[in-house]
Order: C-alpha cells, then sequence, then structure tokens
C-alpha cells in the first residue's frame, strides 16, 4: 500500500519564482560554429490523435504543431526570460497599436507566405487567413474562451486585422499567443483540405511524414520568416523528429543511447538521477510544472451534486503525502496552480485549504449530506503514466477512510478527454492542459460551455467575477480580484478539485545547444536550437 511508504513527511516545497525557475547546467558554446544543419530528435509519450488545432487541447497534437505553425503573437524565449514569464514577440503580426481605452487591437500582417504544400501551395498570407481562423474559433473551437471578450473581427485589407472587444481585456495579447492559437490557411475552413490529416502553416518546419507509433517529422522551410538576432536565417536544423515513445524504459534507453537529444514527458527525481550518472555531461533543465493533476466530481451523479460532499472530498485527501511519496517534490495544486506563483494563493493559504485532511470532519460531512455510510462511484482515470496512475490509487486509498469507494476505470487521453466533453462519467482524474495565466485557468474551468468544464458550472456570481478582473488595469488590483476568484471557487464550487503540480524535468544531450523549455506548447525555443560539433 502507498500509504505504509510514509508514516511523517516532510513536504517538499515548489521550485522557486518563475523568473528563476528553469536551474540549466549547459556546458559553453563552441566559437565561431555554424549553427545552421543538423537533426534533433524530441520524445513525447503519445502520438498525436489528429492535427486539427480546434478540437483538441491535447499535447501531443499542439507540441508537433508548433514546429509547422506559427500565432499572431509568439512568446519570446532566451537567457534572460524566465519559464512563465510572458513577453510577447511579433508572430505572423509584425505589429500592433492598442487603442487608448483598451478596446481595438490594430495588427498588421507581416510578408509571409504558406508552405508550399497543396492546396495552398505557398501563396501569401493575408488578413483573411487570420480572421477565418479567430472566426471559426469562435464558432466552436476548444479554444473560444480566449476571445470570450472579442466582438468583432475585421480585415480592413489584405495586411490589417483589427480586434474589437465588448470589454477590456488586459490579457488579449497572451491570449492570442497562447499555446492552441495556430493561425490556419482559409482552405482549411472551407473545405480546401482536411485539417485533421494535413498541416499546412508558415512555421519552421514542414511536416512531412507522421507514422503512429514510430516518429513525425519535419524538414526546413526554406521560406520561414524567422530571423535571428543577428539577421541570420531560422531554423538552424534542417531536420526534426518527433518520437512517440509510449513505454518509460524504452524512453530512459532511447534518451541514454543517444537516439533522442531532448526529453519532454514524464520523468521523476529518481529517473533523472540515473540519467545524469549514465550521462554526467548531460544538460539537466527543471521547471516548476504549469499543469496540476485534477479531479472532477460530475453533479449528474448525485452525491456529487452536493456542495457538502465535495468539500468531503477535499478534506479526505493528504496531497502533501502524495507529493512526498509518489512525486517527490512539487507544489500542492490550487484553483490557479502553484506555478503561477504571483496568481495563485501563498503556499501557506493553499495548505490550509486543501493540504489539511480531516477525516472526521469529511464524514460529518457527508452524513449531512446524507451519506453516513459513505457511497461507492467510478472513478475514470486517464493514462498519463505510472506516477499519475499512483496518484489516482493515492486518492482512492484516502477516500476509503471516509467510506468512499472508488472504482478506478482506465482510460487513454484521448478517449478520456472525449467523456469530458460529453459529461459520461462519474468522476474523472486528469491532468490539465499546462497554463501561463490564471484568466486560462478561469476561462476554462468556469465558464459556461467552456472547453474544460467538464462538470457544467454555471455561476453568475463567479462568470461575473471572471470578466471583472480581465479589465482591471492596475497589477495589484487585478491580483487581489484573482486572488477572490480563488477563494470563491473554494468555498462555493469545490470543483475541480487541485491535487498536484509535479517537478517537470527536460534532459537534454550535452551538444544540444539554445534549448529553453517554456510554459507553452509547441516548443517555441526550437528554432534556434543548434548541435554542437
Amino acid at each position: 500500500m502507498l500509504k505504509g511508504l510514509l508514516a511523517r513527511y516532510a513536504f517538499v516545497t515548489a521550485l522557486p519564482v518563475l523568473a528563476l525557475a528553469a536551474a540549466m547546467v549547459v556546458a559553453p558554446a563552441a566559437i565561431a560554429q555554424d549553427k545552421h544543419g543538423g537533426k534533433v530528435v524530441i520524445n513525447v509519450h503519445a502520438d498525436a490523435p489528429n492535427f486539427d488545432p480546434l478540437a483538441s487541447t491535447e499535447f501531443a497534437v499542439h507540441s508537433r504543431l508548433g514546429l509547422a505553425m506559427n500565432r499572431l503573437v509568439e512568446w519570446q524565449t532566451g537567457d534572460d526570460i524566465g519559464y512563465g514569464q510572458f513577453v510577447a514577440k511579433p508572430g505572423l503580426a509584425e505589429s500592433w497599436e492598442i487603442s487608448e481605452d483598451g478596446l481595438t487591437y490594430t495588427f498588421k500582417i507581416r510578408d509571409a507566405v504558406w508552405q508550399d504544400v497543396a492546396p495552398v501551395s505557398g501563396r501569401a498570407v493575408t488578413s483573411a487567413d487570420v480572421v477565418a481562423t479567430y472566426e471559426a474559433i469562435l464558432a466552436g473551437g476548444v479554444q473560444k474562451g480566449l476571445l470570450s471578450a472579442v466582438d468583432t473581427i475585421t480585415a480592413p485589407d489584405d495586411k490589417t486585422v483589427v480586434i474589437t472587444l465588448k470589454r477590456r481585456n488586459v490579457v488579449l495579447l497572451q491570449n492570442l499567443a497562447h499555446q492552441n492559437m495556430w493561425i490556419l490557411p482559409t482552405e482549411a475552413f472551407d473545405g480546401g483540405y482536411d485539417r485533421n490529416t494535413t498541416v499546412i502553416g508558415t512555421g519552421p518546419w514542414i511536416l512531412t511524414a507522421d507514422e503512429v507509433g514510430v516518429a513525425t517529422r519535419y524538414v526546413r522551410n526554406e521560406s520561414y520568416f524567422g530571423k535571428d538576432e543577428n539577421g541570420e536565417q531560422l531554423p538552424y536544423l534542417d531536420e526534426v523528429e518527433i518520437l512517440p515513445i509510449k513505454d518509460l524504459n524504452a524512453r530512459i534507453m532511447a534518451f541514454r543511447s543517444g537516439q533522442v537529444d531532448i526529453w519532454f514527458g514524464p520523468l521523476n527525481m529518481t529517473q533523472m538521477e540515473g540519467l545524469k550518472q549514465a550521462l554526467p555531461d548531460m544538460q539537466d533543465v527543471q521547471t516548476t510544472a504549469n499543469t496540476q493533476s485534477e479531479l472532477y466530481l460530475n453533479p449528474s451523479f448525485e452525491p456529487f451534486a452536493s456542495l457538502e460532499v465535495r468539500q468531503a472530498m477535499n478534506l479526505a485527501l493528504d496531497r502533501l503525502g502524495l507529493g512526498e511519496v509518489v512525486r517527490g517534490g512539487g507544489g500542492i495544486g490550487g484553483v490557479v496552480g502553484p506555478a503561477l506563483n504571483t496568481q495563485t494563493l501563498p503556499e501557506e493559504e493553499r495548505i490550509a485549504l486543501y493540504g489539511t485532511p480531516d477525516h472526521e470532519k469529511a464524514k460529518a460531512l457527508l452524513a449531512d449530506a446524507g451519506y453516513p455510510d459513505g457511497f461507492t462511484f467510478e472513478f475514470t482515470v486517464l493514462n498519463y503514466g505510472e506516477e499519475f496512475v499512483r496518484e489516482a490509487e493515492w486518492i482512492q486509498q484516502d477516500l476509503a477512510e471516509i467510506g468512499v469507494t472508488a472504482e478506478i476505470k482506465m482510460v487513454d487521453t484521448v478517449a478520456g478527454q472525449a467523456l469530458g466533453k460529453e459529461g459520461d462519467f462519474q468522476a474523472m482524474f486528469l491532468m490539465m492542459s499546462p497554463f501561463a495565466e490564471a484568466d486560462e485557468y478561469f476561462t476554462s474551468h468556469y465558464l459556461p460551455g467552456a472547453v474544460r468544464n467538464y462538470t457544467g458550472i454555471d455561476d453568475p456570481a463567479l462568470t461575473a467575477m471572471i470578466e471583472e478582473q480581465q479589465g482591471i488595469m492596475d497589477v495589484a488590483e487585478r491580483q487581489e480580484k484573482i486572488w477572490e476568484i480563488q477563494r470563491y471557487v473554494y468555498e462555493n464550487i469545490q470543483n475541480p478539485l487541485p491535487i498536484w503540480a509535479a517537478v517537470l524535468l527536460h534532459p537534454a544531450q550535452a551538444d544540444i545547444r539554445g534549448w529553453h523549455p517554456m510554459i507553452t506548447q509547441g516548443f517555441p525555443s526550437l528554432p534556434e536550437v543548434w548541435v554542437e560539433d
């Protein structure tokens, strides 16, 4: 039993503030080497179920799209940029202006061309492509919550896009740079090609092959608009491969043998230490997770319709023990995760709310709700790997101590997301998408119809608070509102239950240069990655 492993434990705190969160050991770069050329292989833990950016929030989808596509606004990366620090840089928009009242954004589209893939075949990018993409998102894309403040999107000419807002939104630029906000050509929406199977972008590499269970392969896009700070053409690498190695031991062997250059996927501290012993010169890159495990309780299952039952479930969970024994470090979850440590509630408050189990009080709440003898439910667990399953088993044991029986049902991540969207579950345990701003947590989890609002939350007071914080210009005042929202969710919603944010480990081989993991998906630093001779 997992609980038997730990009689007493000391809580391991989350890593330091985001601006300092990435700890790297990197050998000095070679002098005067031409950075262009070469190939890098990245391992991930899953195949892409499809390539439609409007249909899925899956990491396996958007990590692959990031090599071939661009957003209107992008994340800047580099030695002086923290893991979760958003610094906007031009993407397909070469510049933008914001009106004095903050309600009108005018973007100038750069001179860029689509990749030479039929039926788009290398034509120029126009404002119509941007408008078509955003209109499709608003009509039903998984990202539509990011554009909830948008009133109109127009294209007065081929190189200009104007976005007007219904209300001021101080995070609009960051929303446009969101990991799922790729710009597609108009042909993607008028039947010109199938977004599920064909990838056509403006990005640094062209996707040439995707073999399920084998590899996703890319070659350099010679027409890419990107340049480095010295005006040199990007990307540096001629080729990139993404290997979907699902078995953990196989991933470890692939990295140790040099088959894989950059690791991306589940890895714990013990496994990292093993890699460092085998490869003492490898780069050790660690960041506080910008994702966390979450327990969704579907109110259509009668017990979970009761706030008292949801409160009892929260009080049953020994999160600090889970973090110490199962994960070996990280941070206790929250309505806003601990990676956003200027926006999440202070750690001591999160521990008081979510890290202090009280089984007697939990049993009393169950009795008050009409379940003095507990109840049994189906516990759908998405298979994110061995340690995630161990988290679910820990939760199962915690709940048993208050008389609640969780019957685990394992599903793959794609099937699990489909069940969530359909509301076809009693309780579901999953890993949320990486978020880089408190507003993303709020709009995806709690707005009616939002992509991750699997439990059908529709609380007018909460919706009003979420919309209010979007328009607060003063940083300190907005921070107070963000904290107020989190406390409101704890007191009145308690769904989903935040569990734990692990430490993310992204090792790279010793000869890789320019690798900077970022809180957003799509490997944004990869165009400036190169291989040292």
